[in-house]
Order: C-alpha cells, then sequence, then structure tokens
C-alpha cells in the first residue's frame, strides 16, 4: 500500500477578533460520499460510480460548504457599495480592483489553511457537480498551488456577473471544491489556528511586496524551502493538532 500523505487544515479568521468563529466553518466531506448519498439503487454496475475515471477524481476531492444563510445588495456606480440584506451575514468586501469587465470581486470572512508534510499540489474549483444558488450571481475565483511547499489562505473570494445586483448565498449550499492531486492516500487532520501561523501566512502573502510582482510560483517555493519555514510551520501545527475523528481518501 502506497504512504499516505498527510493534509492538516484549519479556518483562517481574524485572530484580532475575540470570537471563536468555528461554527462558519462544516467539516469538509468527500466528494465522492457525498454524492454517493444521491446514487440510483436500480441502475446496477452501468453507473458512473463504476467508472475509475470518474471514481478516482472524486475521491480525492473535498466538498467545503457554506454555514450560514444570508444576502448582498451591490453596487459599483458613482458611489460603489455592497450591504447586506439579511440580519445574519458573513463579513464580505471589494478585494481587488476589476479583472474583467462583468463586475466587481468580492472575499468573504471565509477562508481556510491547508498544509502538507510533503508537497501536494491541490486545485480549488466551482462546485461543478453540485448546484450552489450562487452561481446565479457569480462564480468563486479557482486556484492551485502546493500546500507542501506554501502556506497561504484559501479565501471564498468570487466574480460577480454583474456591476449592481444581489448575491444571495444558502446555508449547506457547496462553495467550492478542493482536488488532491495525488494517488496516494490522503490523512486529513484539523489544526487550532495561532497568532504564529497568522505570522507565517501573512509571510507568504506579502512575498509580492518584498520581492517585487513576476515571481513564478516555483520562485516562491525555492524561497519556502531555503529559509526552513515548512519546518517552522509543522512544528507549531503539531502542538496545535485537535483531537478529532481523522478522515482518510
Amino acid at each position: 500500500m502506497k504512504k499516505p500523505i498527510n493534509v492538516y487544515w484549519s479556518p483562517s479568521f481574524d485572530l484580532v477578533d475575540k470570537k471563536d468563529w468555528t461554527f462558519l466553518y462544516p467539516k469538509p466531506e468527500v466528494l465522492f460520499s457525498n454524492i454517493l448519498k444521491n446514487k440510483n439503487k436500480d441502475i446496477g454496475d452501468s453507473s458512473f460510480f463504476a467508472c475509475p475515471a470518474l471514481s478516482n477524481k472524486f475521491k480525492k476531492m473535498l466538498v467545503f460548504k457554506n454555514s450560514l444563510s444570508c444576502s448582498y445588495a451591490y453596487s459599483e456606480d458613482e458611489d460603489p457599495y455592497i450591504l447586506p440584506t439579511t440580519e445574519q451575514y458573513l463579513s464580505i468586501f471589494r478585494s481587488r480592483e476589476n479583472s474583467i469587465n462583468d463586475g466587481p470581486i468580492y472575499k468573504t470572512g471565509v477562508s481556510y489553511l491547508f498544509f502538507a508534510d510533503e508537497p501536494l499540489s491541490v486545485s480549488f474549483t466551482p462546485a461543478y457537480f453540485h448546484k450552489p444558488g450562487f452561481t446565479k450571481y457569480a462564480s468563486i475565483i479557482p486556484g492551485e498551488f502546493d500546500i507542501g511547499q506554501w502556506f497561504r489562505p484559501y479565501a471564498f473570494e468570487f466574480q460577480t456577473w454583474n456591476k449592481s445586483g444581489q448575491i444571495v448565498l444558502e446555508e449547506d449550499e457547496p462553495l467550492f471544491y478542493a482536488e488532491f492531486k495525488t494517488e496516494r492516500p490522503i490523512v486529513l487532520h484539523r489544526f487550532n489556528h495561532t497568532e504564529i501561523l497568522e505570522r507565517y501566512s501573512l509571510a507568504c502573502i506579502d512575498t509580492t511586496s518584498l520581492f517585487g510582482r513576476g515571481q513564478n510560483l516555483q520562485s516562491r517555493y525555492n524561497r519556502f524551502r531555503s529559509v526552513g519555514l515548512k519546518e517552522k510551520i509543522m512544528t507549531e501545527i503539531q502542538q496545535n493538532l485537535i483531537i478529532d475523528e481523522k478522515i482518510k481518501f
């Protein structure tokens, strides 16, 4: 049997706030197990669940879901704004200048930290095998990086389709998928986010301002490795592991 890779995850909320926002971060599910609940039991061996091209891929993907129903009205007219239209809501803000002409980009306060004990590329994509309602209004910003050689949050950031309108998020709808690019088994652990880990993640985020634009991912990984940041991060994570049921997939 192939040696497993240990993957660690944690909510990445603002540590300046005295609240613990764990309630906003439901535990992820393996995509294959999630959609298996809806399997047509009358179809037999001809279902796509029996196809290794699909099942092997879906068995290496996690589904991360939303925890809170909320909505917002927004506009980027002369006086741009985004305002919640529900009593309960996730914090939200304009994250960057428009990259395309469709509409503004927003980021919620929901973000996640991932790390692995060896190199492992992870792709973050829209939930394309579910039907989340918010995709009528926007799409998440996808991405991919090596979580064994880089340490930064993946945020729920999305591109709106229009220059003004509304955004509606429903409780329990999938926000995004995380696909782990390996054929080896994964053991998923959860850890507590700490101020030390926050400093390490901010150091990775700020490399652009420190070393300038134009760096590719490999150059960032080289810097990360050359200063021994992996060992510092792993030491802090190991000291803050949560006694929890591990997810193996």
